[in-house]
């Protein structure tokens, strides 16, 4: 499986053919416009600082939160990978597993962004209607050994609300399936709290060594 990183590398670095929904509201941005913006900014941001951001990962991090932070639906997120836990948590303990599961993925896998350009992937035709509040932008990443990869991001929207990626869904694994089943158990055995401390401390940890 291709590691995390990924579909944030990905998701941050697609390019495509920029539309707007217009419903009895406010207009909506597509998917695709909200994905063709992101890639316009990280590309533009990251223009001639690679090294510089490679050497600095804090300043890597902040880039990539500034950026991703408005398209990323991470409290539907984290109630999908919390599932049935979710009832029983307390409304601290939510935030917190929310920050915690965001902040693990950002500092872990922030880093493959830097090895990402634009020409390693492909958008697919998306197809959508107005009025629709939930979708899938499904594209194809080619890696180094020519091997084409997809890769397929699930969106929601409120009705009035702009589009924001929850899912993503790598050779047919799915992003939010794979950490519900893999802290399923781990909540289980150890308590809701034990879980936010390992992955609040996992954060740090790496974020530290990146810096060393």
């Amino acid at each position: 499986m291709i590691r995390f990183l990924a579909w944030l590398t990905v998701w941050t670095l697609m390019s495509g053919s920029p539309a707007a929904w217009a419903n009895d509201g406010p207009v909506i941005e597509a998917p695709d416009v909200i994905v063709d913006k992101a890639a316009a900014q990280v590309l533009k941001r990251m223009d001639g600082q690679r090294d510089y951001l490679r050497d600095n990962p804090d300043a890597l991090y902040a880039l990539v939160e500034e950026i991703f932070l408005p398209y990323f639906d991470r409290a539907y997120a984290a109630a999908r990978v919390l599932g049935r836990h979710r009832r029983d948590a307390t409304a601290s303990q939510r935030r917190r597993f929310t920050d915690a599961l965001y902040n693990y993925v950002l500092r872990s896998y922030g880093e493959g962004l830097l090895e990402f350009t634009s020409d390693r992937l492909e958008i697919l035709p998306f197809r959508g209607m107005p009025g629709d509040t939930k979708t899938t932008i499904r594209t194809k990443v080619f890696m180094d050994d020519g091997k084409q990869v997809p890769v397929n991001y699930s969106l929601r929207r409120s009705e009035t609300g702009p589009w924001r990626v929850w899912d993503v869904t790598i050779e047919g694994i799915s992003y939010v399936k794979n950490f519900q089943d893999q802290l399923d158990a781990e909540i289980r055995a150890n308590g809701l709290d034990a879980v936010i401390e390992r992955l609040e401390n996992e954060a740090r940890t790496t974020s530290k060594a990146s810096s060393s």
